[in-house]
């Protein structure tokens, strides 16, 4: 385990599925959630989606959790840092655990120099509150980028009108309709733009699809999407949920592309918005990164909504 380097006695190893690293990580999430709320963009869905959810960026790689994050400890043998990437690439993030923020810039130069490598760019987002580390960052030769946005809904509220599905038009969920075979051809059209897909490509993403359900908070009645009167599935949303908080993010949200401009996304959205809040959960939250994304989630009714920031190198 190598030393810190800022005095205070810190060390810092490779993630480690033997030490429970996996469960460290989520319990962090969970134990520190409101800082980790407003001092990060991340979450406990986001920590399980980088273990379970295969993408092919990560299945190409052997050991992707060993390689892709790095745990710093306090002298107390207590959890102060994390950097992580969430793909495997130039992109990463740094999640600092609290009174430990002065840490950040002996993480990012860690990251700098292991994963420097993996692309031209390095990349990372940040929390509007995080000024401290906009600082490091920009001294290091990073710049804003992007700003995006995540809205807070109070599920503890009335709840908003709704808005109609066009007749014949059905919600459906993945507990009472599991077609994980359409859902998928849904994701790779809205969300890669492609509509011909090959048997055996469609059978490798399903054996990779299904091993996000194998993760500790998949809820399969909140997994749901909106079904067509041909019985095509052509809008979708996911909700991951941090039940301890009693909160979820709403993920996954994606319409086909022929399927656009009806309000399906809102639809959906909707629902579950009412599974959650009927589940007994007090907050959603949602982020918009396009301009398109960031209409439609305001348009909602949240409570609140925080700001973020893409930076790049």
């Amino acid at each position: 385990m190598g030393k810190g380097t800022q005095g205070m006695r810190t060390a810092r190893r490779d993630y480690s599925e033997e030490a429970g690293d996996f469960r460290r990580l989520c319990r962090f999430m969970v134990e520190q959630r409101d800082y980790v709320r407003a001092r990060s963009t991340w979450c406990l869905g986001r920590i399980v989606d980088w273990k379970y959810g295969l993408y092919p960026s990560k299945t190409a790689v052997g050991g992707f959790c060993e390689k892709n994050a790095s745990l710093w400890f306090d002298g107390f043998d207590e959890l102060a840092g994390v950097a992580i990437s969430e793909d495997g690439d130039e992109g990463f993030a740094i999640i600092t655990a609290p009174g430990y923020r002065f840490l950040y810039e002996e993480m990012l130069q860690w990251v700098l120099g292991h994963w420097g490598g993996r692309g031209p760019h390095p990349s990372t987002e940040i929390a509007v509150l995080q000024t401290v580390e906009a600082a490091v960052l920009e001294r290091h030769g990073f710049k804003r980028e992007s700003t995006f946005y995540t809205q807070h809904f109070d599920l503890t509220a009335e709840p908003a009108p709704r808005f109609p599905l066009p007749p014949g038009f059905t919600i459906v969920d993945m507990a009472t309709h599991p077609d994980y075979l359409a859902q998928r051809l849904l994701r790779d059209d809205a969300f890669q733009d492609r509509r011909e897909v090959s048997t055996e490509e469609l059978r490798r993403e399903i054996e990779l699809h299904d091993h996000t359900h194998d993760g500790p908070i998949y809820h399969a009645p909140t997994d749901l999407c909106v079904m067509a009167p041909s019985g095509r599935l052509v809008a979708g949303c996911e909700a991951l949920i941090d039940a301890r908080n009693a909160e979820a993010d709403i993920e996954r949200v994606c319409t086909a592309s022929d399927y656009r401009r009806r309000g399906l996304a809102r639809a959906v959205i909707e629902e579950c918005l009412a599974r959650l809040r009927n589940m007994g959960l007090e907050r959603a939250h949602i982020t918009g990164y396009s301009p398109g994304a960031i209409a439609l989630y305001r348009s909602l009714g949240a409570a609140a909504e925080s700001q973020a920031f893409g930076y790049s190198r």
